[in-house]
């Protein structure tokens, strides 16, 4: 099956979701397939009960109760024999989680850094579990049962923030390494595509300018792309400006003319119709439903 056959994991709109390990299975055991098919986004899986076993990327790893993994959106994920597995996952957007550059970094930090340890295994009695089970728990109940939507949506928030955070001491726990904002990402092209967009996409349009900082042709520049990750570098820095796009929506208090001169157009017209192009939504009015509704409708998990 091809990955433009594949149901879609997340609806184009929404931000975040909290979805049962069953529900998730079910799209993930047909072939091997990545999130960023349709859109950037993480996962972040906790197993509860039964045995099971995937791949991420080329390593199989076990699923077993205590089982704790984090999903970028550029591996290859595939779940075998998962059909008794209990658990739950969190599906989570950039824009949802980077309220700030501090938060990006920290995520990217986590997400492509030297210290990239993805699978876990928690004993039941560690204080890890204990942690990261109260706050999917505290993660869970507020996503389904929360009323006040505005502060729902700060607590989903803070909370997965704190989750990811502790993942990130994880990592470093099995690589001996120390927490520092400083310490050098990891150095492959690809990575460093993405962190010169990240720098420099409200200013710099021109693919050349990117493939020029890697030394190589714009034709390598696409192979390199569509071999990482699937996507052409045009694509990648159109997602990016969107993210940042719905980022300042939902944080920002600047208005979407402010917002589309900050995001490098010349005229705010533009950055509504190419808004609207790629979203199917005005700026206005995603500020508006999201601000009030985002989060999806709460669904019940194992």
């Amino acid at each position: 099956m091809r990955n433009d056959q594949l149901p879609s994991l997340m609806e184009k709109d929404e931000l975040v979701k909290v979805i049962s390990f069953e529900k998730f299975a079910a799209l993930c055991t047909a072939a091997p397939r990545r999130l960023s098919e349709q859109r950037f986004f993480y996962a972040i899986l906790s197993i509860k009960q039964g045995n099971g076993e995937c791949l991420l990327d080329n390593e199989l790893q076990v699923l077993q109760p205590g089982t704790l993994m984090f999903v970028t959106p550029f591996q290859f994920l595939q779940l075998k024999n998962v059909l008794y597995l209990h658990g739950t996952v969190i599906l989570f957007t950039e824009e949802f989680l980077c309220r700030n550059h501090l938060h990006e970094q920290a995520l990217y930090r986590m997400a492509y850094g030297k210290h990239r340890s993805f699978y876990f295994h928690l004993e039941e009695q560690q204080v890890d579990n204990n942690y990261i089970q109260s706050q999917l728990s505290m993660f869970h109940w507020e996503y389904r049962l929360g009323k006040d939507t505005l502060l729902k949506f700060d607590l989903l928030h803070n909370i997965l923030l704190g989750i990811i955070i502790y993942i990130h001491k994880l990592q470093l726990d099995v690589e001996g390494g120390l927490y520092d904002l400083s310490e050098p990402m990891a150095k492959s092209q690809m990575i460093q595509f993405l962190q010169l967009v990240n720098t420099h996409y409200r200013e710099e349009s021109a693919l050349q300018f990117y493939a020029d900082a890697l030394n190589i042709s714009q034709e390598q520049l696409a192979q390199l792309c569509k071999k990482a990750i699937g996507w052409s570098p045009k694509a990648i820095l159109q997602e990016k400006i969107l993210r940042e796009a719905k980022r300042l929506l939902l944080f920002d208090m600047m208005s979407v003319k402010q917002i589309g001169y900050h995001l490098g157009f010349k005229d705010p017209t533009y950055f509504v119709k190419f808004f609207q192009q790629h979203t199917g939504i005005s700026p206005k009015n995603f500020r508006i439903e999201h601000c009030v509704t985002g989060l999806g409708e709460g669904e019940q998990t194992s």
